[in-house]
């Protein structure tokens, strides 16, 4: 039976009992007896129907949990993600992405944790700015809380299920271009004339033992680094974990580069390949080097850097213009730019793009391409990382066979006026209007005098009255416009120009149904029923 005692000190009552065999435990109570009293009752009867199996232990984990602060869990999920081999710069992003959630939607406890706050943080978020990816990082992080939560049965529920991350390709803000050949080399080039590049970085211990550290790279091992990444395709981190022991230069035929599974992106042991000539750099580049010792220093803002470097190159290759004009032109292009015309931005991360492109304008198959590329599906290799320019899309046209027919004889064309028939012996040309309805004539063509005996034919007032309403005479039929047949050569006589293009302007001249539209002085209509029929 549970104890109750008053504690000198505070004056409130003190509750003693087991709440399992052999295990003691002391709360405090209240400052009033009897509620104290039906306290410990309560626990007592708890601490009875737990020996006797009375009580689920599952829904009494559940509410002890739910008791707990959020800080308890989220310390708790961080010793987690270490403990699945997650590294550094991957879990503190995700411990700050969540604790700028729960601290700005005010959650403190698991049942505050709510989905519409949620969502109302990513309204806010979007309304500052934020780009969907960005937003997205953030979902993502409290969204593996969450779930890490109801799956260790510290949650009843997922209460961030229901929160939906929004669409990052109709709002890509950061779209990487590939790199030329040219400039590459040029980039490659200028890194490694260009002088040391210098950065801070702190040395991740706490308190007053925390420092800062200037680290820097020179430029033969920038243009390294520069050289290697548009190589293998490696990503800014497989490059800070590489040591000399990581190549296998035995066989330069047969030359690889190994990242180890803590530093690949899916956590496995990844094998490149590498081509024989760069085999061959490499080799002399690490020679009298440690075997464990890192090859390179990467900072962890690498566009910087590369951006000074593509700036220098670029300033190089405008002082090779041979005159102020030449100059001027190559200032408006952009090559070697960071940013171009079209936003894209050419950052480290852009030197793997190339190295992906550079192989599928290479001819190879998509399946080797994703191989190379470390993939897991040939979606990503193809949409993300390949990159196409307008010339190599005309190169892939003109391997198309040609479907366009021979054109014809153009002296056949000056002489007859048509194409393999005879020139008209009275030169006019017109068209008969095409009729789509079933009860309309379809398209003929005809010629000048075919027209006089038709316009001869025309009736009088009389005999269109006298008409039976649902027809139409043969004249009514006919085009007033003059132009050349469908399959008439554009290489038209003077004679027939002229007279073509007078007869025209005086038809429009005598029209007002056309005067309207080209706003021509007008006169008598004289072809109203031509026009009309």
């Amino acid at each position: 039976m549970a104890s109750i005692y008053k504690d000198p000190q505070t004056g409130k009552y003190m509750i003693a009992y087991y709440p399992r065999p052999r295990r003691r435990k002391i709360i405090t109570g209240c400052l009033d007896y009897k509620a104290t009293k039906a306290l410990a009752d309560k626990l007592e009867n708890e601490a009875w129907g737990r020996r006797k199996g009375l009580v689920d232990s599952k829904i009494e984990k559940l509410s002890q949990s739910e008791a707990m602060p959020l800080a308890d869990h989220l310390a708790a999920f961080i010793v987690a993600m270490k403990g699945k081999d997650g590294t550094e710069k991957h879990v503190k992003r995700t411990e700050s992405f969540i604790r700028a959630i729960l601290d700005a939607c005010g959650f403190t406890k698991p049942a505050d944790l709510d989905a519409a706050k949620a969502s109302a943080y990513v309204a806010d978020l979007k309304r500052d700015g934020k780009h969907a990816r960005a937003i997205n990082a953030r979902l993502t992080a409290i969204k593996s809380f969450t779930r890490w939560m109801f799956r260790t049965e510290r949650l009843r529920t997922d209460p961030m299920m229901q929160v939906s991350k929004l669409n990052a390709k109709a709002d890509r803000r950061h779209v990487r271009r590939a790199f030329g050949d040219d400039e590459l080399e040029r980039l490659i080039a200028a890194a490694r004339q260009g002088g040391a590049w210098t950065w801070q970085k702190g040395n991740g211990k706490p308190g007053d033992d925390y420092r800062l550290l200037t680290l820097s790279l020179d430029g033969p091992d920038r243009a390294m680094l520069y050289h290697v990444a548009a190589e293998t395709g490696l990503r800014a981190g497989e490059l800070a974990s590489l040591t000399p022991a990581c190549f296998d230069l035995a066989d330069l035929d047969s030359a690889a580069v190994k990242v180890q599974a803590a530093y690949s992106k899916h956590r496995r042991d990844d094998v490149v390949a590498m081509r024989r000539d760069f085999a061959l750099i490499v080799a002399v580049f690490i020679e009298g080097r440690p075997a464990d010792a890192a090859l390179f220093t990467v900072p962890d803002r690498t566009a910087d850097m590369l951006k000074a470097d593509l700036a220098a190159a670029r300033d190089a290759w405008l002082q090779e213009s041979a005159t102020a004009e030449e100059c001027y032109e190559r200032f408006g292009t952009d090559f070697l730019a960071y940013r171009d015309g079209s936003d894209r931005m050419a950052d480290f991360h852009a030197l793997r793009h190339t190295f992906i492109t550079r192989l599928a304008r290479s001819g190879v198959a998509p399946a080797v391409a994703k191989s190379l590329a470390r993939h897991s599906t040939i979606t990503l290799t193809i949409d993300h990382y390949t990159h196409t320019l307008i010339g190599d899309e005309r190169a892939a046209l003109n391997k198309l066979p040609s479907i366009t027919p021979p054109r014809p004889n153009r002296e056949t064309a000056k002489a007859t006026g048509t194409y393999d028939r005879p020139a008209d012996s009275q030169g006019g040309i017109a068209r008969r209007v095409a009729r789509t309805a079933p009860d309309r004539p379809k398209l003929a063509i005809i010629g000048q005098h075919e027209q006089e005996s038709i316009l001869a034919q025309k009736p009088n007032r009389e005999t269109q009255l006298a008409s039976p309403a649902n027809t139409r005479p043969q004249w009514a039929l006919q085009d007033s416009n003059l132009g050349p047949r469908d399959y008439e050569s554009p290489a038209l006589t003077a004679e027939l120009r002229a007279r073509f293009c007078s007869q025209a302007i005086a038809g429009v001249r005598k029209c007002p149904c056309l005067l309207r539209i080209l706003h021509l002085p007008s006169g008598p209509c004289q072809a109203r029923n031509l026009c009309h029929g």
